[in-house]
């Protein structure tokens, strides 16, 4: 395992099963950290821990609900026993459910606050005592474009991405005194199990995404590796003044007129 900034630091990392969270359970072991892959989706996580352990890496995968709190109590909790620290917590597990807002249900309001909204409340209210008695920690959360932007089927998605920035700002305010850093990225569309559900619900599916691509300068979506590369950077003591930003990840989208 390579040696750097993020080297012996535990990351704990939910939704980290499949997309942007394998991506970057697999580039921080990579870096030398030990992690933590959270999932609802128990296989997964453990599939993914079992790569980072193939490749000489120190894991352990955890199967649990965000928007669950003694769920996310416990893992914290079992994190700090088996590690003996929480150094990186990146809140990334996300729920999304396509349809215009006169459409949408409660259940599917619920849904999608409990795990985009609550999922980080959770994470952040656990995570955050054990930094701040180690006076040092980096809270990420993965928000979204479209956070600052509309999208008329993902209103409530998008309402949900628009509170993890406000939140994270807040963070950054009320625990930089503990030397923690709270910081966001807003990516655009990027290649993962998610963004694939979304092209499947549009008519077309590949005039969609060929569509999609187009609306980039870089005509092309992200790939989940790029914006695990982008955590690990504001992760990293690269990042160490960066605190209560959100970084824009997409590839050039929000910064076109028309």
């Amino acid at each position: 395992m390579a040696n750097d900034n993020l080297a012996d630091k535990t990351v704990f990392i939910t939704g980290a099963g499949s997309g942007i969270g394998e991506a970057a359970a697999l580039l921080f072991a990579k870096r030398g950290a030990r992690i933590v892959v959270l999932d609802i989706e128990g296989n997964r996580a453990e599939a993914v821990a079992e790569e980072i352990r193939k490749q000489g890496g120190e894991c352990t995968a955890i199967a649990a609900d965000v928007g669950n709190e003694s769920d996310m109590k416990q893992a914290i909790g079992e994190t700090v026993s088996r590690f003996g620290s929480l150094d990186v917590l990146i809140n990334n597990a996300a729920s999304q459910i396509m349809g215009p807002l006169h459409e949408c249900t409660e259940e599917q309001f619920d849904r999608m606050m409990q795990v985009n909204v609550k999922g980080v409340f959770f994470g952040c209210k656990y995570a955050l005592p054990v930094m701040m008695s180690r006076r040092s920690g980096v809270v990420l959360s993965v928000s979204s474009v479209l956070g600052v932007v509309g999208d008329p089927d993902l209103s409530v998605y998008g309402a949900t991405k628009g509170a993890i920035i406000a939140l994270t700002k807040s963070l950054a305010v009320a625990y930089g005194p503990y030397g923690i850093r709270a910081n966001c990225l807003c990516p655009g569309d990027v290649n993962t199990p998610m963004v694939k559900r979304f092209f499947d619900y549009q008519s077309d599916p590949e005039q969609a995404r060929d569509q999609v691509n187009r609306h980039y300068p870089l005509r092309r979506i992200a790939e989940p590796e790029e914006i695990a590369s982008a955590l690990a950077f504001l992760a990293s003591s690269d990042a160490s003044f960066i605190s209560g930003s959100s970084m824009f990840v997409d590839g050039g989208l929000t910064s076109e007129v028309y």
